[in-house]
């Protein structure tokens, strides 16, 4: 898998969460202002942004 053109930076993956999203998250046990938790976070954002340009690129080629 190749990563997304542009990956985002930690801090704007973090600032991009909402207080209400942060709010739920720590319900579930994950707290973004601890750094452990904030990392496991952001690297499965990055995954999932990686996963989507993959498929947003190979739905591109398929319709070449």
């Amino acid at each position: 898998m190749r990563p997304a053109r542009y990956p985002r930076s930690a801090a704007e993956i973090l600032r991009s969460v909402p207080p209400r999203d942060r709010a739920l998250l720590l319900r579930l046990g994950l707290n973004l202002n601890n750094p452990v938790h904030a990392k496991y976070f952001v690297e499965g954002v990055r995954a999932a942004d990686d996963a989507h340009a993959d498929q947003v690129r190979w739905e591109r080629e398929r319709l070449r």
